[in-house]
């Protein structure tokens, strides 16, 4: 299981059967479609062709999935439906799909009577929202017993304005009586923002009036298109908003009506869906006036399906070949589903490209090991398995998020296996709770008794786990021709790092390790600098690359995380089982045992998890597919049959 082999296709073909070519393609779905470039082509041929397509109706189509798309978001507060927590699309038998395509202009008529009664809805917030800001602002007025449309008279100003709240009214009462003695005053309301008044002048001392009021930030109130004394407004207003809401309630109860047709309205949007993107893809293509041709990828198990298929029921010409020696092209995954959930590490980093060899089923193992020892309790690794386990069967998820979820299951087993091998279960809370009389002995041994073992450990598996990866990039080069450069960049090191390892146990492997070591490190400094013409380049070139010993002694290095997230887990769960434990063991200490037990059981397991992924993401991108990963490469991309919430049944035939 790797990298799917993949084989270039090419098409030509009568304009007259294009539409139809394309619907058999998409049903296929295992031909990525290339977009072609009439530049490209020869001179001759380039005058000829133009590029197909048409924007505009491609434009027209996702416009009509937007309404569609709105109504069925604005509906689905009125879905009773149960819909499952990773839905992949409800099964729907193309004979109900196309009787409801063939009908959709009864479901049109829903679109636009919802779309009709939401204009109501909003012209109904509009009226709300004005009558509240009416009812605010005559609030303050209420007090006010004379009717707002009072008209002055010949000799009498009537008036009503605010000052603001800092003017102090018995002084402004003061100094208008003094100075305009022929005035009433009356304040109505005051907050603290303004000072809300009434008041009647005579007309020939406005300006003495006036003058005064303006000195004072006095800002006149007109209550515009309003009859009658303030209160009696109010209680219109308040007659108003219930009319408001009682009719809101009737159109809500209208369009509550129209939730069963959600499930019609995702056939119609997915329908157009589909139309878009058959639509979308002629962009992709070129065409003359009578011909059309396109180019694209099809993986080799696959070709021979999709040739029968097109020259069964189709007069074209078609070619399937091999890619030309190097040409990339785009990568699709297949492996082994004990290792496909990994996939979703390399995918975060990059793709392989199609010159390597994919990395998932060499990386897969490490993943799963360094998972499990960067937590390394077993009840952790249980209650993570189980929870796990329980949502993919429940719930069957697909794509990146189902892979996660099996990913994070195999991590709990791994968990469970190490917490096992190192005496963990739930930290150390059999020994607290039994005051130290009893505790469940290790497989192996204890981490948190015996860290530099385990710091050992850690440095061990990073050397396998890098040799790994040596060992890849060597496989790559034979593969390519050219086992010295295998034996040279990577025999040398081999023969380098495990003699130098090897010195230090003494004796005659210490011996045999000096010697392995001398010849390795001569090996690196004699090829080092090969590829270089100028001598002097050559050996220095040699001393440059025995020099990236500290690089991967460095990377070995690295692997000390294993240790630090194995402790840190202990750690706090050790933390938590002390702190559970200080109350004693009456009905109080129990609770609160239990309950620490828990939710820091859960804090720990998430925080974790979290950790153990990060960093054992990080040990693949970096110490891992350093030594031998490039990346690159495009994911390949059918052209296929994409629904957002139904999944059509029965297509093959149709």
């Amino acid at each position: 299981m790797a990298i799917v082999k993949m084989q270039k296709i090419f098409l030509l073909s009568l304009v007259k059967e294009k539409q139809q070519l394309i619907d058999t393609l998409m049903k296929l779905g295992v031909v990525q479609i290339n977009t072609l470039d009439p530049q490209a082509l020869d001179d001759e041929y380039a005058k000829l062709i133009v590029n197909d397509g048409n924007e505009q109706l491609v434009q027209e189509i996702e416009d009509k999935m937007a309404r569609i798309k709105a109504v069925i978001d604005y509906l689905g507060k009125y879905d009773s439906r149960k819909k499952g927590l990773f839905s992949s699309g409800r099964p729907v038998e193309i004979e109900k799909y196309q009787d409801l395509v063939n009908h959709q202009n009864e479901i049109w008529q829903v679109v636009e009577q919802i779309s009709k009664l939401d204009e109501e809805l909003v012209a109904l917030r509009s009226e709300e929202n004005r009558t509240e800001n009416l009812i605010a602002s005559l609030e303050p007025w209420k007090p006010l017993d004379v009717e707002v449309d009072t008209p002055s008279t010949k000799n009498v100003t009537f008036l009503t304005g605010t000052t603001p709240a800092m003017v102090n009214m018995d002084n402004l009462a003061q100094e208008l009586a003094a100075t305009v003695p022929e005035i009433y005053l009356n304040v109505i309301n005051s907050d603290r923002d303004q000072n809300y008044l009434f008041i009647a002048y005579l007309k020939k001392r406005e300006d003495e009036v006036m003058g005064l009021l303006k000195a004072h930030g006095f800002s006149k109130v007109v209550f515009k298109d309003l009859s009658g004394t303030i209160a009696d407004n109010l209680v219109k207003a308040q007659a108003t908003l219930k009319t408001i809401a009682d009719r809101r309630q009737a159109i809500e109860q209208r369009i509550a009506a129209f939730a069963g047709e959600i499930e019609k309205l995702e056939i119609l949007y997915d329908h157009y869906a589909i139309q878009r993107d058959k639509t979308k893809v002629l962009e992709r293509l070129a065409k003359t006036d009578k011909t059309f041709m396109l180019e694209g990828w099809v993986p080799a198990e696959e070709s021979e399906k999709v040739k029968r298929e097109i020259e069964k029921q189709y007069d074209c010409l078609l070619e399937i070949k091999e890619p030309e020696k190097g040409e990339q092209y785009p990568i699709l995954l297949k492996n082994h589903p004990l290792v496909e959930p990994f996939e979703i590490v390399t995918e975060m980093y990059s793709l392989p490209n199609a010159n390597e060899i994919d990395p998932n089923p060499f990386m897969a193992p490490f993943f799963f090991l360094l998972f499990g020892i960067m937590i390394g309790d077993a009840a952790y690794g249980i209650i993570l398995a189980l929870v796990t386990g329980y949502v993919i069967k429940k719930f069957k998820p697909q794509g990146m998020a189902g892979k996660l979820l099996k990913l994070l299951f195999f991590g709990g087993i791994s968990t469970f296996f190490w917490g096992a091998m190192f005496g963990s279960w739930l930290g150390d809370l059999v020994s607290v709770v039994s005051g130290g009389s009893y505790n469940i002995p290790p497989l192996w041994f204890n981490p948190m008794d015996d860290p530099m073992k385990m710091l050992i450990f850690s440095f061990a598996f990073g050397a396998v786990h890098i040799f790994v990866g040596m060992g890849l990039k060597g496989y790559m080069l034979i593969r390519d021709g050219k086992p010295l450069d295998a034996l040279f960049d990577i025999g040398s090191w081999y023969l380098l790092i495990p003699g130098l390892v090897m010195m230090f146990a003494g004796g005659i492997i210490g011996t045999i390790g000096k010697y392995t070591a001398i010849i390795g490190a001569l090996m690196i400094v004699l090829t080092g600098g090969r590829n270089e013409k100028n001598i002097f380049k050559k050996l220095t070139g040699g001393l440059g690359s025995l020099y990236g010993i500290s690089g991967y002694l460095s990377d070995i290095l690295s692997y000390s995380r294993l240790l630090a997230l194995g402790l840190a887990t202990g750690v706090i769960a050790s933390v938590i089982n002390t702190i559970g434990t200080l109350f004693g063991f009456g009905l109080f200490g129990i609770t609160v045992l239990i309950v620490l037990l828990i939710f820091g059981t859960i804090f720990n397991i998430a925080i974790n998890a979290l950790g153990a992924y990060v960093h054992a993401s990080r040990l693949q991108y970096v110490e891992f597919f350093g030594k031998f990963f490039e990346g690159g490469g495009k994911a390949f991309q059918p052209f296929k049959i994409s629904t957002k919430f139904i999944k059509l049944t029965n297509t093959g035939g149709k």
